[in-house]
């Protein structure tokens, strides 16, 4: 059975912008983290005695399992979230793009009787928390124990690069442009009628 996208899908430049966008909306909750958790339970780096880097200072699992939740769980919101509540993120909706569900996954897990009630403009939850979770759960946890001083930097950048690379690819492969998240879920990326969004 073939798969048709309810509307134009996105160019992966756009959805890359966007992707950016949202990233950089986030960094100052993370940054606000960081600085918080380095005041009541220290820095985990700080710079090294010549004066020239940074240098692992600590490595405190307690601080790098709170940060790191603080990060998954704030990451998590804003993604299923606005995919949840709007179809498109901040970032998304900047760059006219949206996330879009197609096909049959309008059952609900584990096979209940009741089909859900769908709404083409929004994602169901179930949905856009797994959708989320393949996109950034690899990458957040990587990037945080690296910030943490527990990963060399060259490991976080070539796992990050090769998961985004599988993520990429997987969207090159596919007619409709769906990535491995979106393929699992059943989703797509599509131009957003921003219009109808207000």
């Amino acid at each position: 059975m073939a798969l048709h996208a309810p509307e134009p899908v996105a160019p992966l430049g756009r959805r890359f912008l966007a992707f950016f966008l949202d990233g950089f909306l986030l960094a100052p909750a993370y940054a606000v983290y960081a600085v918080v958790l380095d005041a009541f339970l220290g820095p985990l780096v700080g710079p090294d005695p010549a004066g020239t880097g940074l240098v692992v200072v600590a490595v405190d699992p307690l601080r790098v399992a709170l940060e790191l939740s603080l990060t998954l769980l704030t990451d998590a919101a804003y993604f299923a979230g606005c995919w949840t509540r709007w179809g498109m993120t901040a970032g998304q909706r900047a760059c006219g793009v949206a996330v879009r569900s197609v096909g049959p996954g309008e059952e609900p897990p584990g096979g209940g009787q009741r089909p859900l009630p769908r709404d083409p403009e929004r994602v169901p939850a179930p949905a856009a928390m797994v959708r989320w979770a393949l996109l950034q759960v690899v990458p957040l946890c990587l990037g945080s124990l690296g910030a943490a001083g527990a990963v060399p930097l060259e490991v976080v950048g070539a796992g990050n690069g090769a998961w985004y690379g599988l993520l990429l690819v997987t969207a090159l492969a596919d007619p409709l442009r769906r990535g491995l998240h979106d393929r699992m879920v059943g989703t797509v990326v599509v131009r957003a009628a921003i219009a109808r969004q207000a």
